[in-house]
């Protein structure tokens, strides 16, 4: 069996050795079964997707929410229409 630094590297959670300790640091792996912390893993790269950094959330907050046992998918998307006003703008 493999450490979940190895395995978060096997499983494409992590590019390398260091942000895979980053990532057991944050998501506080450790004292918790082997099944736990692969679970955890899992939420986190969910909320903070490797290839779409534009939209991703700050890995503080993906952290906490992986913590919690929060999936995205179960999470409605919120959107937040802007419209601003050049008028109203104006001093």
């Amino acid at each position: 069996m493999t450490n979940i630094i190895e395995w978060m590297i096997e499983n494409k959670i992590a590019d390398n050795n260091f942000s895979a300790a980053h990532i057991a640091n944050g998501l506080k792996l450790a004292g918790l079964d082997q099944a736990e912390q692969e679970a955890r893993c899992r939420l986190y790269r969910r909320w903070r997707a490797k290839t779409d950094k534009k939209n991703d959330i700050p890995s503080w907050q993906a952290y906490q929410l992986a913590i919690a046992g929060i999936d995205p998918r179960d999470v409605l998307e919120r959107q937040i229409d802007m419209k601003i006003d050049a008028q109203n703008n104006e001093g």
